[in-house]
């Protein structure tokens, strides 16, 4: 049964498919397939993105808990170091105050979103991973005089909280692109046009198998049963360079038998 490209552009979204078609040439066929590849991809990501924001929120829990001697310190910290007096600031170009509570407004939040029997776990499930990586800022880093980056028992020599905080920031921008349904098989040229790229999602593979090995967890363990995103890599380079052409088909079914054995027979 054929594919009405009309009506699947109508509910997808006619600008959502442009970037698509644009690098297709406006071969339909291959833009199509170029969203599935994309959400496939994305798929795959899901869960690593998932269990590495579970694995770090728990971890600076942890730590902040023994920093504070306090297991409610989300809760107790509103007033404490959530709003310490360096956190404000004079805009120099409107010569206002600039208050940068942004920890304490997410708190707060999920207080009211959880209204009753909020606890310290509900509170700590409840709020985004951006809240997370605002620990390795400059600013809550200081405050808490580099108490964050204790949870990374294996860090690198020479790796500091910039590094540490770059990486948070490219997974949370990368998690937002695949929770929203955005491109992410694809990068930009100075002009603005796009063209398929697999870069950004080699990076955060990397960068989040980085997060893992820096907390001492061992990656291929944790996530030898849910991580799909090498074979959906390798994937997504034969759709890019092969599609629709019988080389595709051939490799496509080589890669599956490969990953089936090494996922779930050796």
């Amino acid at each position: 049964m054929s594919i009405n490209y009309g009506k699947i552009k109508k509910y997808i979204s006619a600008p959502r498919l442009q970037t698509y078609e644009i690098v297709c040439s406006n071969n339909t066929q291959r833009a199509l397939k170029a969203y599935q590849t994309n959400i496939r991809l994305s798929q795959a990501f899901y869960p690593l993105l998932t269990m590495v924001e579970v694995v770090l929120r728990n971890a600076i829990n942890e730590e902040l808990t023994d920093h504070f001697s306090d297991a409610n310190w989300l809760i107790n910290q509103q007033t404490g170091f959530m709003v310490d007096p360096s956190l404000t600031t004079i805009d120099r170009r409107t010569n206002q105050l600039r208050h940068n509570h942004y920890l304490k407004i997410s708190v707060e939040k999920s207080i009211r979103k959880i209204r009753i029997g909020c606890t310290q776990g509900k509170i700590i499930s409840t709020l985004e991973f951006g809240f997370w990586t605002a620990f390795f800022d400059n600013y809550h880093y200081r405050i808490l005089s580099g108490s964050p980056i204790r949870i990374f028992s294996r860090l690198p020599s020479g790796t500091n909280r910039a590094v540490v905080f770059d990486k948070l920031t490219r997974i949370r921008d990368f998690r937002n692109r695949v929770y929203h349904n955005e491109p992410i098989i694809f990068d930009k040229n100075n002009a603005g046009t796009p063209y398929y790229s697999l870069d950004k999602a080699n990076e955060i593979y990397q960068d989040i198998e980085d997060i893992f090995t820096w907390l001492n967890l061992d990656f291929v363990k944790w996530t030898k049963k849910i991580d799909n995103v090498p074979f959906e890599l390798k994937r997504t380079y034969y759709v890019i360079n092969h599609y629709p052409s019988r080389k595709y088909y051939y490799f496509r079914v080589k890669l599956g038998i490969s990953h089936y054995k090494k996922k779930y027979i050796n």
